[in-house]
């Protein structure tokens, strides 16, 4: 009974952590420039937002948090660069839905990965939900058998599998701090778009929007690190699909983007895998 109250916080701040997340791709498409300088941007003011947020939490101590020692470190600050980079490129490749329902895959990628890497044993149910999971994306990409929009459904899947990879790292070294990981990914990601942006000049609109983006993550970022050290990571893990559907719903409001029939039925199979996978992962640990 004791531990409920914290319990309680660890929900609210995933859940408040996940919605700060669910406008995330509605913002990269309303930057309207070129992805390059998207990204730049981007990297940038996500960056500045979770600097800003460890100094105010950690004051005098957050020089030491925010400086990457180790290799596991840098090679998270890698992969998450590369996360952030195909992120933006699915995002303008190919519909919000698309790119949501196959990076909320990244669960079982990373279970997949812990298995190899870490040793860590994969239940049955698991194993079943990859297998539906593989369907509903199937579903997703038979979209694009012509090719048209194919890109972007790849680079979601590159992001889902980098993301997982990425949360591999960190699970295998509990000091590693994630909001340091993500600053330092963006920070890595704006140096090659400098080369290949083609101009960084971005217009009001657009920076009022990147700074409301790198704000949300920010947020997002340390709510979603607050929840993980109070509940479950099944719990985190459902309360996350929150971005998936709700996030192509902001683009429908806004932008009229409206998904294809594939997207609808691939993503019902997905969402409900996770859903029951979580909730089947979350009375498993509670009778451990």
């Amino acid at each position: 009974m004791q531990q409920r109250p914290d319990h309680i916080q660890g929900l609210i701040f995933a859940s408040l952590g996940a919605l700060a997340l669910t406008p995330d791709g509605l913002l990269v498409r309303l930057v309207g420039t070129d992805d390059w300088t998207t990204v730049f941007w981007r990297g940038l003011f996500i960056a500045i937002g979770l600097i800003s947020s460890q100094i105010v939490m950690h004051k005098s101590k957050a020089l030491g948090i925010l400086t990457p020692t180790t290799f596991k470190e840098w090679l998270a600050i890698i992969l998450s660069a590369i996360g952030t980079l195909t992120f933006v490129l699915s995002i303008t490749h190919t519909t919000v839905a698309n790119t949501l329902v196959i990076l909320s895959t990244m669960s079982l990628f990373a279970a997949l990965l812990s298995m190899v890497f870490l040793k860590e044993r994969i239940a049955l149910r698991t194993w079943v939900a990859m297998g539906c999971a593989i369907i509903g994306i199937l579903i997703v990409f038979m979209d694009d058998l012509d090719g048209a929009g194919l890109s972007g459904k790849l680079f979601a899947l590159a992001c889902a599998f980098v993301t997982a990879a990425n949360m591999t790292v960190i699970r295998s070294e509990k000091q590693i701090s994630v909001p340091t990981i993500f600053a330092w990914g963006g920070l890595i990601i704006a140096i090659p778009a400098l080369y290949f942006a083609p101009s960084l000049m971005i217009n009001m609109q657009a920076t009022v929007t990147l700074i409301t983006m790198g704000g949300l993550n920010a947020i997002a970022f340390v709510l979603l690190g607050l929840g993980a050290k109070r509940i479950p990571s099944p719990e985190v893990s459902l309360l996350m699909l929150l971005e998936t559907i709700i996030g192509p719903i902001w683009v429908w409001l806004v932008l009229q983007e409206v998904p294809s029939i594939n997207a609808l039925i691939g993503g019902t199979i997905v969402i409900t895998t996770l859903a029951l996978h979580a909730f089947a992962s979350l009375k498993a640990n509670r009778q451990a």
